[in-house]
């Protein structure tokens, strides 16, 4: 009974916030956690099933990651801004147009991703690159609109750190579903084709989830609420926020925002380990289930760091949970790197669940740092907030610029990841499969060693300058709080006006 009562009393004190009910945190959740399953079935398997089953080498793979990237810079700016201008009385915000729009779209897309269209490796990869690009474009929409939302909704600093507690939970399973099912699946059986249809039907079972859940915090959250931090300073006149010198000159002078973007800059070096880890089970270890296994023992460590984070908040800092959680996994990485002195296939191959534990133990702080990385976002906005008040004298909150501008750089660190990830692979001479051949490729000695060592390497190297850069960061502790102080005082003379001179 008390097991209970505790259980019970987590729950209370994890949706309890002033800022936001417990109906609006439950469907945020639901459309983050159906994001995020579109998100990780693409970003995890389409490289490895483009390879493997629509014939397309890595040089076209390069070029599609390389063109599409580049042209959805132009999205993010728009979205933010689109999501900053306030709606004309009556009328839906641009917010909640988004999430009613996009959810459909990008479930089809990342359903049509998996399936192969022809024998020609050319119709297949501009089939993937047309689908592929509508998917990413949908899902910056909505990702923004999330992302704004989230900063305009949670107003008290107090409640962020459960708020993004439950949210992250949601991120965390919404992730986790395609990593643990799809190996499950597609690994219960060789016959290759067998397997191109087995990715088709997961695909499909998730998009159906995906557009029931991605359709939650439309239905579930208020449209009065949505711009409710700037509704005592809001023109009467509606005016379109712009990408201009005085926005751009505040987002640099926002340095927790600055300094987080540019560890993330460097965790997009690890962000190769987890692309590669397909092809790590699959190729090196030749035991594709596996990844579920360890999958499942990662999320469960990875969910005991995220639940813990609403206790730990209250001690450690948002910036000295991600900073540690980079270290922490990075002294893992260097120890997997050690089994690549002198590689031997079958050594590893009999060693692969030593190797699978420390990849386990390794992803425990992965849930707690995304939640830590939304809330530094969100803490972010105060200081770019009080920076404004203090030199211009007027509020500079916007919120989908922020979501904006860390989804321009999102796709900027993708960029660098494409080139790095399948540069990488081009060097490392992985053969693909021919479209519609039954036979698996098989690598050379040299490959399957360039893909631990891709997969080791990368973990240290990104892990560690992630962490460096993060202890640059120095809006915590007393000078976090003396800020929140100043802007809360500002916001209420704001609101009350100028005082009245006295005759």
């Amino acid at each position: 009974m008390k097991v209970k009562q505790k259980i019970i009393e987590y729950k209370n004190n994890l949706f309890s916030a002033k800022s936001v009910s417990y109906k609006e945190q439950m469907g945020y959740a639901g459309g983050i956690f159906g994001n995020c399953m579109g998100q990780d079935s693409i970003d995890t398997y389409a490289d490895k099933f483009n390879r493997n089953f629509m014939g397309i080498d890595n040089k076209k793979l390069l070029l599609k990651g390389n063109v599409s990237t580049i042209l959805s810079f132009i999205v993010p700016p728009i979205a933010g801004a689109l999501y900053d201008t306030p709606s004309a009385p009556g009328k839906q915000s641009n917010i909640r147009r988004a999430l009613s729009v996009t959810p459909m779209p990008f479930a089809i897309t990342s359903l049509l991703l998996f399936i192969v269209p022809s024998e020609s490796s050319m119709f297949n990869f501009i089939w993937v690159f047309f689908l592929g690009m509508i998917f990413s474009i949908c899902d910056t929409f909505y990702d923004i609109a999330l992302g704004a939302l989230a900063l305009k909704l949670v107003t008290d600093p107090k409640d962020r750190k459960n708020f993004y507690t439950a949210s992250s939970l949601a991120a965390t399973l919404g992730s986790m579903l395609p990593g643990w099912l799809i190996p499950i699946v597609v690994g219960s059986t060789d016959d290759v084709h067998r397997q191109q249809w087995l990715y088709f039907f997961v695909a499909f079972g998730f998009c159906v989830l995906g557009i029931a859940c991605m359709y939650a915090p439309y239905f579930t959250i208020d449209e009065q609420r949505e711009f409710i931090i700037q509704s005592y300073d809001q023109p009467e006149k509606i005016e379109k926020i712009k990408w201009d010198k005085k926005s751009i000159s505040m987002l640099l002078h926002n340095r927790p925002f600055v300094i987080l973007q540019i560890s993330s800059l460097f965790e997009t070096i690890r962000k190769v380990t987890y692309d590669t880890l397909p092809y790590l089970y699959d190729d090196v270890f030749d035991d594709y289930g596996m990844k579920a296994i360890i999958d499942a023992i990662s999320g469960a460590l990875s969910y005991i760091g995220l639940f813990a984070v609403p206790f730990v908040g209250n001690r450690v800092s948002a910036r000295n949970m991600m900073a540690g959680g980079y270290a922490y996994t990075g002294i893992f990485y260097v120890l997997m790197s050690l089994f690549n002195i002198r590689f031997d296939v079958k050594s590893i191959r009999s060693k692969r669940y030593i190797i699978g534990l420390l990849i386990g133990l390794a992803g425990m702080p992965n849930a707690a740092q995304g939640a830590a990385r939304r809330i530094l976002v969100a803490d972010s906005t105060d200081y770019m907030e009080w920076y404004a008040r203090k030199n211009y004298g007027e509020p500079m909150r916007y919120d989908g610029l922020l979501s904006g501008a860390q989804s321009v750089i999102g796709k900027l660190n993708s960029l660098l990841k494409v080139n790095l990830y399948n540069g990488l692979f081009e060097m490392i001479a992985y053969k693909p499969k021919a479209p519609g051949s039954k036979i698996k490729p098989v690598q050379s000695n040299d490959t399957l060693r360039g893909i631990y060592t891709l997969f080791s390497l990368c973990g240290v190297v990104g892990n560690i300058l992630a962490a460096i850069t993060l202890m640059f960061d120095n809006y915590t502790g007393i000078l976090k709080e003396e800020v929140f102080t100043e802007l809360t005082e500002m916001r209420k003379t704001a609101k009350e006006g100028p005082k009245p001179e006295v005759m």
